[in-house]
């Protein structure tokens, strides 16, 4: 599945074209932030605030908010960017990538550690190391200084990489620009507020909550849900949210930040297919946009990783599909969700969370550390096809699908026009049968 094209150096917006798109760049922008919003929670019709919002008041991350903050910083930059002047040259590019992914590391280490050292004084009751802290934080704000200079100049050198990778695919739009365009935004997104019923693994709403929200924190809002509501909640991380600009985890790796910035990308091109707008038709069309978008974000951000310069046989397994890097763990994720499932649907929930607390702490004794086995925990990571926790076939189906593509780019435009898990069988079984299988 590996495809390695001739290396483009120039971003895709930079082709011919470019400028007449621009006049049209905020009529596309604004409608991409309607699209964006709803692409990752399920929509409500009540714009009341819900039971579940009230009890995670004070932690509730506001997406219009961050729009309003964002969008209109993406603008500026980009026009202040089209004046006359010299333009870093790729290698340029490329060094700020680095440079910004680690001075955001060694940021966020610093952070944690006045945090910890804050903490720690504090419990002992003494003023020691005060004067050292204090030199930590000047140091501290030095790098988030550096970082908030590189920041622009980081995210349009992802946008140009990824772009380049889109374009080499065929994911041109007809007047030759990469449509919608790549557009990301570095920072932390948001955390997940999951919520199924008790009696069955599914999930029923999502809250979006701060990124910084704590484990104690988060225990507390799923235990309040409980108490208040009767239903099962976790609190879980994103890499990624499909908003726009979209929302991509600068604490991640290179490797995982391209994948993440196609990811991404791919639920915003494919709002303009069937097979986006149906994301939210049922269950499994959600299953199959995740899955066909990390099967294929993952392979377009692969491609440019290595483009870059990047190893990819460097830590190879910790990029691998889990059921790969470790089996047992699957096995042991999917034979948990489908003995819950079978208790849910006889009655027994008091024993199904019974034994999903048994085998979280089974995981602990054997390495693995998950805060919570619940409900709600499978529904969401079981919408991921390729994922321990899920047992839908999608994810084996999807690959096979991929594997009668030539490219990745002729896989997303075949699976464009899918609106329906019944035509998604109806493609493979024909493409099974073109090819004699």
């Amino acid at each position: 599945m590996e495809h390695s094209p001739e290396q483009t150096s120039e971003p895709a917006r930079a082709q011919p074209g470019a400028a007449r798109s621009r006049r049209f760049g905020w009529l596309r922008k604004t409608l991409l932030v309607v699209l964006a919003l709803g692409l990752v929670v399920p929509r409500s019709d009540d714009l009341h605030i819900t039971p579940v919002e009230l009890i995670a008041y004070e932690r509730l991350f506001s997406l219009v908010e961050w729009e309003a903050a964002n969008f209109p910083k993406k603008w500026i930059h980009r026009a202040a960017s089209l004046m006359p002047g010299s333009k870093p040259s790729r290698d340029e590019r490329l060094a700020i990538i680095d440079e910004y992914l680690e001075v955001t590391r060694r940021a966020n280490k610093e952070e944690r550690r006045i945090e910890g050292a804050a903490q720690l004084r504090s419990f002992r009751g003494s003023t020691s190391g005060a004067r050292e802290g204090a030199a930590s934080e000047v140091y501290l704000d030095e790098l988030l200084a550096r970082r908030r200079a590189l920041q622009p100049e980081a995210e349009e050198a992802v946008e140009a990489e990824v772009s380049a990778a889109l374009a080499d695919f065929g994911l041109r739009s007809r007047i030759g620009l990469i449509w919608p365009p790549v557009d990301i935004s570095f920072g932390e997104p948001p955390t997940l507020l999951v919520i199924s019923p008790r009696d069955r693994i599914d999930m029923i709403g999502g809250v979006f909550l701060d990124p910084d929200i704590e484990p104690f924190e988060r225990d507390d809002v799923e235990k309040r849900v409980l108490e208040d509501l009767d239903l099962i909640a976790y609190v879980d991380n994103l890499a990624g949210l499909a908003t726009f600009p979209n929302m991509v985890n600068d604490l991640y790796t290179k490797r995982t930040v391209m994948r993440t910035a196609a990811h991404e990308w791919l639920h915003a091109y494919w709002f303009f297919e069937p097979f986006g707008r149906n994301y939210f038709a049922s269950v499994e069309m959600t299953t199959l946009n995740e899955t066909a978008a990390t099967l294929a974000g993952n392979e377009i951000g692969d491609m440019v990783f290595e483009r870059m310069g990047g190893d990819l046989s460097e830590n190879a397994r910790r990029y691998d599909a889990e059921h790969r890097v470790d089996p047992n763990f699957t096995g042991f994720m999917r034979e948990t969700r489908i003995e819950a499932e079978r208790l849910l649907s006889e009655g027994m929930v008091d024993e199904a969370e019974e034994y999903m607390r048994k085998r979280q702490w089974e995981l602990r004794l054997r390495g693995y550390y998950i805060r919570k086995l619940n409900q709600a925990y499978f529904a969401f990571r079981g919408r991921y096809a390729d994922s321990p926790e899920s047992v839908s076939p999608v994810g084996e189906q999807m690959r096979e699908l991929r594997s009668y593509t030539s490219d990745v780019g002729e896989f997303i435009h075949t699976i464009s026009e899918v609106s329906s898990p019944s035509e998604f069988d109806a493609l493979l079984d024909r493409l099974r049968s073109e090819r004699g299988d």
